[in-house]
């Protein structure tokens, strides 16, 4: 596990080092959000687990950052990709990171994004839901504190491209539909990250017109804080 450097308490799965003995004095700050040790204990702080794409990539620094000294914030250092992507590296995660307390949760972009690059072009709405429910059954099996993120749209002035890896808005609010009604019958709460971002899409969009920009970043950031902070 490493943490970022520009925000400590957001820690990624990686290979660890092997450990090291060293006489020299421990510096304080770089212990200051690790979990309790064997000779120093510590209060243990609620495990979050941010799970997703790049959109989660991008803001989980600054949750980390809203919920210090409430919360330990952990993610997988890749990109969760698809649907199938997350399913089959769950308890890969899990191993590396550790079961969390709390889960905020999303996949969707890359399971509906026309790529022309992979078979299927786009997974069917029923692979995403039924792919959906295994990863929400095995969640539920670690906690059930598990918050469901909404997909955040794309420009509409964005072109759909045939031979590029492209989306259409309608059919992510047809996937999101699907998905709250999944959340929704299970009680899961819904985090609506894309009624974030629609709000003021022209400010909250890159110059990509999918990803985040630095305002977008950081009022999903504030979003997800405000959702997980409802299970502290």
């Amino acid at each position: 596990m490493i943490c970022c450097a520009s925000s400590p308490s957001v820690c990624r799965a990686s290979e660890p080092p092997p450990p090291k003995r060293s006489s020299a004095k421990p510096d304080k700050e770089a212990f200051s959000n690790r979990q309790t040790t064997r000779t120093h204990p510590m209060p243990t702080l609620p495990k979050v687990m941010l799970l997703g794409d790049s959109i989660r990539m991008s803001y989980e620094a600054q949750v980390a950052d809203l919920l210090r000294g409430r919360a330990q914030v952990v993610s997988p250092a890749v990109n969760g990709q698809h649907t199938l992507y997350t399913l089959a590296s769950l308890n890969q995660w899990f191993e590396e990171l550790g079961e969390p307390d709390i889960v905020h949760w999303n996949n969707g972009l890359h399971d509906i994004g026309h790529n022309p690059a992979r078979y299927p072009v786009q997974f069917p709405l029923e692979m995403y839901v039924a792919n959906l429910t295994f990863i929400l059954e095995r969640l539920l099996e670690v906690t059930p504190k598990v918050t469901w993120a909404t997909m955040t749209p794309v420009h509409p002035d964005r072109p759909f491209v045939d031979t590029e890896y492209s989306w259409r808005n309608e059919e992510i609010d047809r996937n999101n539909a699907a998905a709250r009604a999944l959340m929704e019958s299970r009680d899961v709460p819904v985090n609506d990250l894309h009624a974030v971002v629609w709000a003021d899409r022209d400010a909250f969009l890159a110059e990509d017109q999918i990803h985040l920009s630095e305002a977008g970043e950081q009022a999903c950031a504030q979003a997800v804080a405000d959702a997980v902070a409802r299970w502290l």
